[in-house]
């Protein structure tokens, strides 16, 4: 559903992405796990067409999202950290928004029972809670049909039950999920494959057992000390990665 085939982007002169190659499968959460900075959002710009490659190519859908065809955009969405969302409108008037902007009919009331936001129809956006915009958001790319998610950061901030909430939902999604995070423990417990990218370069690829059987030798275990992609990270690039669900 995407392929970057030895991808480089540069702000100025400030080299971003340095030859990146990466597929990501229908039906798979492909976690990108780096520091801020690494440039996990650049990459996920450059997938919705947002920003063009300085060299190498970009395919979603197998085609050219800088291209003149359009029609894949309705097939993918996103949600960031910070949702956009208008604080003047409702959910259901978001939602009806979304929905005329698509042509999409709106199954309204199930949609909201699947995002856990069942009762809240009239309230603004910003009158919500940071989990609730996130939420609405997931349901505005449920709403359209959408077969590829591009997650940013999207549990930053939020408390325990925010995060369960947006865990079920990449569980329940179905489709494909392209994560950027800067959690270990959310990249290992929701992603079937991850991408270490460290100074704009993918340093290593695989599932979280076979990154920590790779590189540390040992087994990926349920324990309290098991070996983690946090032990992993350190190996390859030398440096700790804060986790917020390890803070003590």
């Amino acid at each position: 559903m995407v392929v970057l085939d030895q991808v480089s982007f540069a702000y100025g002169s400030s080299d971003v992405l340095t030859e990146v190659s990466l597929r990501l499968n229908a039906g798979e959460v492909y976690a990108l796990l780096g520091a801020n900075g690494a440039g996990k959002s650049t990459l996920q710009k450059l997938i919705r067409g947002s920003l063009k490659p300085r060299s190498g190519s970009v395919r979603v859908f197998g085609l050219d999202p800088c291209g003149r065809e359009s029609s894949w955009r309705s097939r993918l969405a996103w949600v960031t950290d910070l949702p956009a969302l208008h604080p003047r409108l409702t959910v259901l008037e978001t939602l009806r928004f979304y929905a005329g902007l698509y042509g999409v009919p709106g199954n309204f009331p199930e949609l909201l029972a699947r995002v856990g936001l069942t009762g809240l129809e009239k309230r603004y956006g910003s009158q919500l809670s940071r989990g609730q915009q996130q939420r609405l958001a997931w349901a505005r790319a449920l709403l359209v049909g959408a077969e590829l998610l591009l997650l940013d950061e999207p549990t930053n901030g939020l408390d325990v039950v925010g995060r369960e909430e947006i865990y079920r939902l990449v569980a329940e999604f179905g489709g494909a999920i392209l994560l950027s995070t800067h959690d270990m423990r959310e990249a290992q417990e929701l992603a079937d494959r991850v991408g270490i990218l460290h100074q704009g370069r993918l340093v290593a690829e695989g599932t979280p057992a076979a990154l920590c059987l790779e590189h540390l030798g040992l087994e990926l275990l349920e324990s309290a000390r098991q070996p983690s992609l946090e032990q992993v990270y350190r190996t390859l690039t030398g440096r700790s990665l804060y986790c917020p669900s390890e803070e003590s």
